[in-house]
């Protein structure tokens, strides 16, 4: 089956606007889809709940499409998400902080169905921009071992 999966990268997106991410979610992934990040592999469940913790703290984030790569069944999208954190996450406050950062997603797909999925973020960026964590720059030099 030869699939124009740049043109279906950006039905995605127009669906994530038309009917919200989880819908839009719930239409391209194979009900056995596994998702791999550094936070070990997930099933659909998991990854609907982290959407759903993320909407709550990010409820103005928007997602665009930047670039997609295509070879074969596997589809590399890169995304620019940003959003204000306005509600909890992971047990944090809001700060009301903007955030943005790019995410990776190498997809392996069956047809128009998302089988398999990495996902690479900007693990520190999110933390650094709402001041959970201090930026890199922001640390004391170490002088190293005395």
């Amino acid at each position: 089956m030869n699939l124009d999966y740049r043109a279906l990268a950006d039905h995605w997106m127009r669906r994530v606007d038309e009917v919200g991410l989880l819908a839009a979610v719930d239409e391209i992934a194979a009900p056995a889809l596994m998702v791999d990040s550094g936070m070990g592999t997930k099933d659909l469940a998991a990854l609907r709940a982290r959407f759903e913790e993320m909407a709550v703290a990010f409820p103005d984030a928007t997602v665009t499409l930047e670039d997609v790569i295509v070879d074969g069944p596997k589809v590399c999208i890169v995304l620019d998400w940003q959003g204000s954190h306005l509600g909890p996450l992971r047990g944090f406050p809001p700060t009301g902080r903007p955030v943005k950062f790019a995410i990776v997603m190498v997809m392996l797909m069956s047809g128009f169905l998302v089988e398999r999925v990495r996902i690479f973020s900007e693990a520190f960026t999110g933390p650094v921009q709402m001041g959970i964590i201090p930026a890199f720059d922001d640390l004391p030099q170490n002088e190293g071992p005395a």
